[in-house]
């Protein structure tokens, strides 16, 4: 009989499966895990490992959010991974301070940190950049399964595909 060694090594990410577990702490100091807790029909995670990439990341979000502002059943997340033991715990919480800083109370919940090792999260999401310098986005429906991903800056051709895509997952549940 031929067997194959089972592993614990979690399926990259990848259209048409479901997001890979993520346990991270909100801003607010609520424990979530993704995509368990992802509201609504739609979910954006937006997902950055360094200081250079949020630029990267707003590009995607804000547009997005903004689009689907008055969408109770639209959510958007910010994660951003800080590797504590990669880089200390007084420079991971230096970062989640100067996130919660910059981000109205309002949102905290939305706002999440993973205390991860980078390399792990770097293989369950398929991100092949070794600078992990790039933000890394993931549109989920209801059911955590990503419907459409892409890395870096958006472009205009990016955000219509990314909101065309949404408001598509959208329209079936009106009817």
């Amino acid at each position: 009989m031929n067997r194959t060694a089972a592993t614990t090594e979690p399926v990259p990410a990848a259209l048409g499966r479901v997001f890979p577990t993520l346990m991270a702490a909100s801003l607010s100091g609520r424990v979530v895990t993704l995509p368990d807790v992802a509201e609504g029909d739609v979910s954006l995670i937006v997902l950055v490992f360094l200081e250079s990439a949020p630029p990267m990341a707003e590009s995607w979000s804000g547009p997005f959010a903004g689009a689907f502002t008055e969408n109770p059943r639209v959510t958007t997340y910010l994660v951003t991974v800080v590797g504590d033991s990669l880089i200390g715990r007084s420079l991971a919480d230096r970062i989640r301070q100067g996130l919660a800083g910059g981000v109205p109370p309002a949102q905290h919940d939305l706002v999440l940190t993973v205390p991860d090792d980078i390399e792990r999260c770097r293989r369950a999401y398929g991100i092949d950049d070794a600078s992990l310098a790039l933000a890394y986005i993931y549109l989920l429906d209801g059911r955590g399964i990503i419907r459409w991903m892409e890395k870096g800056t958006a472009t205009p051709e990016g955000l219509t595909g990314l909101i065309d895509t949404a408001q598509g997952m959208l329209d079936p549940l009106l009817e």
